[in-house]
């Protein structure tokens, strides 16, 4: 089952994974991927909108302000407690885009060494137990225990 970038925008997030967890079938998986909040407060902070930045991380959602279009944003311990309270069993959890939007450069479709040098950054970093919390995105793989 895959749930990308859904859990940022339904009402309630904790009835979205129990009722998701309620169609995967005993040894089944569950693909994850939703924003991250840590994210968003450095990259708010690096633009120069430190009170943004605070707000992101004092926010009970983890938004910015009114003009945020993201409704929600979770960090590894919130992403892996909906999981977990939700009845799956959590096998990996991967940051996505942890380097990529503060290089330079990073978005583009770039060629050659420097952006082979930025993939194997990311792929390092992306399992890295404190740099894949500062990931735009957190990916969390689990799966629901045999009956």
């Amino acid at each position: 089952m895959l749930c990308h970038s859904v859990l940022e925008y339904v009402d309630d997030p904790a009835a979205t994974m129990a009722a998701l967890t309620a169609t995967v079938r005993p040894g089944g998986a569950v693909s994850l991927l939703t924003a991250g909040r840590l994210a968003a407060a450095l990259s708010r902070a690096v633009g120069g909108n430190v009170d943004d930045a605070l707000r992101v991380l004092t926010d009970e959602s983890g938004r910015w302000g009114d003009g945020d279009r993201t409704a929600r944003r979770f960090t590894r311990e919130t992403l892996t407690g909906l999981a977990v309270d939700a009845g799956l069993r959590v096998a990996e959890l991967h940051g996505v885009r942890i380097f990529a939007d503060l290089v330079p450069g990073g978005n583009s479709d770039g060629e050659g060494d420097s952006a082979e040098a930025l993939l194997a950054l990311e792929s390092v970093a992306a399992v890295h137990p404190v740099l894949r919390d500062l990931a735009a995105q957190l990916h969390l793989v689990a799966d629901k225990p045999a009956a």
